[in-house]
């Protein structure tokens, strides 16, 4: 099927961001959370969340909170319909390569408190695929991480090689002396050449700081998204 045209109108990053909608469970998102599971710097979300609004796929819902409006959710379905049925254009297309997407929980565990200034370790990885969403070969991803309020601030990066069964890696992170930091993560996913890199997805995490280790627990909690795969 073709993109339909109102669709057509719109920059691949906006496309982008309809996508990521539709991996929520409910159609609201902050401006946080939207940027950071696009991959878009602070500037280039202005302006696709202006044009947007301004469609009418997208209304905010409160202070740095967007939700998706009923053309949007259908916007997010035409989207699926086209990207599983793509049109090949020749032999070596997606669809002739049999390329479909397929949602993967990506999830961030770590301690429920941290401590100022000592280091923490944060899993960082993949659930079992759900039924239905396998991959047909494992993909190359690439998982990046930073902290607001802590360290590191700038993203720190790792691969990894996802199958069917879970996966993760480890990041090590110092929260500054605040009382709150935000762990971001972002999952990519890396093509068969070397500059084809697509943005899969990603999460934040708001984790409470202490000064004092004997206040902290440290006790693992598990914070998940469903992220987009090709496949």
């Amino acid at each position: 099927m073709d993109l339909p045209f109102h669709l057509k109108t719109l920059p691949p990053e906006a496309l982008d961001v309809i996508r990521f909608f539709g991996t929520l469970d409910v159609p609201v998102a902050e401006v946080d959370a939207i940027y950071s599971g696009v991959g878009l710097s602070e500037r280039s979300f202005g302006k696709v969340i202006r044009r947007l609004v301004t469609k009418g796929y997208v209304q905010m819902d409160g202070a740095q909170t967007y939700r998706l409006t009923e053309q949007g959710q259908r916007a997010v379905e035409e989207l699926e319909a086209y990207d599983e049925t793509s049109p090949a254009e020749d032999e070596g297309s997606a669809k002739a390569a049999g390329v479909r997407n397929v949602k993967r929980h990506l999830v961030v565990a770590l301690p429920r408190t941290l401590v100022a200034g000592k280091p923490a370790a944060v899993l960082v990885g993949f659930s079992d695929a759900a039924p239905g969403q396998s991959l047909p070969e494992p993909s190359d991803m690439v998982l990046r991480l930073s902290v607001v309020n802590g360290e590191p601030s700038r993203p720190k990066e790792t691969s990894l090689q996802l199958g069917d069964e879970h996966a993760h890696e480890t990041f090590e992170v110092t929260a500054g002396r605040y009382t709150k930091a935000r762990v971001r993560v972002q999952a990519f996913q890396l093509g068969p050449n070397p500059d084809d890199i697509a943005v899969a997805g990603g999460l934040y995490v708001d984790v409470d700081v202490v000064a004092d280790a004997t206040k902290a627990d440290d006790r693992l909690t598990a914070y998940g998204a469903d992220v987009m795969v090709s496949g």
